[in-house]
């Protein structure tokens, strides 16, 4: 897979095992460059290009931007409505029956509390498995008590119920020590999450990574090369 960005002679080949470090030193380059991540994970147009022997993927539906991962969250609303509607669809087939009891009783339940008042009442009849779930707070266990375990599990979350596995992250060694870096990695190589970091000033590098950067006077140098 390749993320491109023509606009400035940007061609990212994102590989297994290898973590992209885009270092961009110009701030008006930063800012178009991140503007347009921004807007394209959020359906937008932008100049970004993710693509796969010759087939372009949307970025609003492979990638997701983590702008602070002091924010990152596993039951944001992307998460969590792709959640529920997989849950939905599990209880309309494996679980038809047991769904279709719990319906009649809550039917059963509200008909018996609208008789208690003097007032002509409908409703749906069908359950809405949805609803349910988030009228009970259903949500994913974490257990992340600092920023790599946090991080760890939304990643987890986003690439196996978002199917999503192109990450941005935004100055992500400004967040973690250089060994903890070094365990996201390396749970990214084993959840086949692409990670392509975005950073100001180049930083130390690490052997799993691949540095590419756009200097002050817009050159861009891949320090693989050297």
């Amino acid at each position: 897979m390749k993320a491109i960005y023509a606009k400035y002679g940007i061609e990212l080949v994102l590989e297994e095992n290898q973590v992209i470090t885009l270092v961009v030193e110009n701030p008006r380059v930063m800012s178009d460059m991140f503007r347009d991540i921004y807007r394209q994970v959020n359906g937008e147009e932008g100049g970004w290009i993710l693509s796969e022997n010759d087939k372009i993927f949307p970025l609003e539906k492979t990638s997701v931007l983590l702008d602070n991962p002091l924010t990152a969250n596993c039951n944001d609303k992307k998460i969590l409505t792709k959640l529920y509607k997989e849950l939905s669809e599990q209880a309309k087939t494996s679980l038809y029956e047991e769904c279709t009891q719990v319906n009649f009783h809550i039917v059963d339940f509200l008909e018996k509390l609208f008789a208690t008042v003097p007032y002509h009442l409908e409703m749906e009849l069908d359950v809405d498995v949805a609803a349910l779930l988030k009228l009970y707070g259903v949500k994913i266990e974490s257990d992340g008590t600092d920023v790599l375990e946090t991080l760890i599990d939304y990643l987890r979350a986003i690439s196996s119920i978002c199917n999503i596995h192109v990450v941005w992250i935004l100055n992500l060694k400004q967040f973690l020590t250089e060994e903890q870096v070094r365990q996201l990695y390396e749970f990214c190589f084993y959840e086949k999450i692409y990670l392509i970091n975005l950073e100001g000033q180049k930083n130390y590098t690490l052997k799993q990574e691949k540095c590419v950067i756009i200097d002050k006077d817009l050159c861009v140098i891949d320090t693989s090369l050297n």
